[in-house]
């Protein structure tokens, strides 16, 4: 019971304090007087990253308007024929371009390659092998970004707002493919993750 007591009191002691405050500015009419103010917009920040293939065509959004995630078909290098023994390259430039008015770096990981026989009679995805590797720019990817100790996988790579970064992939056709399956073809999708940190 004395902390009921207790608590009313100090509800008093507050509500008395409050009203000798309103007091001490002498009138009310300073608590209605109007001021007109132009409504501002508020809009959160943009979480925008940004793919290409090559520096010529414009970039497209990682996400679409539906909230999936984006496709960007990749042209490898050099373009046709690949022959048994021999790699092929391609590359994609990831673009942190959020409107953040704070630092917003991105951290871009690379999940595994998936490799799909377009033709299920000559399994040809058996026989390739994809590695990736952080590239300086797009212009740069080719043989001289890989070695034969480049593991699968590159380390996750850190893109600072308004900045690029750039993967390179390696796709390379074994020297023991059965002629028979000359002329064949295979997909390959690679999924890129994207997070704020």
């Amino acid at each position: 019971m004395k902390t009921t007591r207790t608590l009313k009191a100090t509800g008093l002691v507050l509500i008395a304090v409050v009203l000798g405050l309103l007091t001490v500015q002498g009138s009310y009419a300073l608590w209605n007087k109007v001021a007109t103010s132009n409504a501002g917009t508020i809009q959160a920040a943009d979480f925008n990253v940004t793919l290409a293939k090559n520096l010529t065509d414009k970039p497209i959004s990682m996400t679409t308007d539906q909230g999936t995630a984006a496709t960007l078909q990749l042209t490898t290098k050099p373009l046709g024929v690949v022959k048994p023994g021999d790699s092929a390259y391609a590359g994609v430039q990831v673009g942190n371009m959020t409107n953040a008015s704070a630092d917003f770096k991105i951290q871009v990981l690379l999940g595994a390659p998936t490799i799909t026989n377009n033709n299920s009679q000559w399994p040809l995805a058996q026989y390739l092998s994809i590695k990736a590797v952080e590239a300086p720019s797009l212009a740069e990817c080719g043989s001289a970004l890989f070695s034969p100790s480049t593991p699968a996988s590159p380390a996750p790579l850190e893109i600072a707002k308004g900045a690029n970064g750039v993967f390179c992939f390696q796709v390379s056709l074994a020297a023991t493919m059965p002629a028979t399956f000359n002329g064949q073809a295979a997909s390959i999708s690679v999924p890129i993750t994207v997070n704020q940190f």
